[in-house]
Formats: C-alpha cells, structure tokens, sequence
C-alpha cells in the first residue's frame, strides 16, 4: 500500500499509497537508520545506536516496541 527506503545518509522515505494508519508519516528526527522494515499499515526502523522507530497502525500494539528495547541488530536469514 505504500513503498519505504533507506538513503545512503540514514534518512527514510515513503510515499505513494493509503495513509489512513499515518504509515507514510515518517517520524520527526528520524536519522542514523541502518535497516527498514514495513508492512502494509506499519514500519520499522533500526537506527545505528541499536533501537527502533515503529510508526503506523497499532490496532494491535504493533507499534508498541518496548521502552528498553536496545542492542537490537539485523538477523539475516
């Protein structure tokens, strides 16, 4: 439903799609991102310094990542 990327700088952008969930609306202050994830009605960020950026839908509490969530990393399968 809309389309993410990472920059070269750490930046994220989105665009295209519904954006009923505020899923396009990349959080203020963004930056020093090293990996993305999305699904259709959220996103996910992991930044440099090892925590995330979830914005979106949280019907569901998807976007409730733990306050002492840090030291996450990309698993690659």
């Amino acid at each position: 439903m809309h389309s993410l990327a990472l920059r070269a700088d750490g930046m994220v952008a989105v665009w295209g799609g519904d954006n009923s969930f505020s899923q396009t609306n990349v959080p203020g202050g963004l930056s020093n991102v090293m990996a993305i994830s999305t699904r259709w009605d959220y996103n996910l960020a992991l930044r440099a310094d090892g925590t995330l950026a979830v914005w979106g839908d949280n019907s569901v509490g998807q976007t409730n990542a733990p306050v002492a969530l840090n030291n996450v990393v990309v698993c690659r399968i």
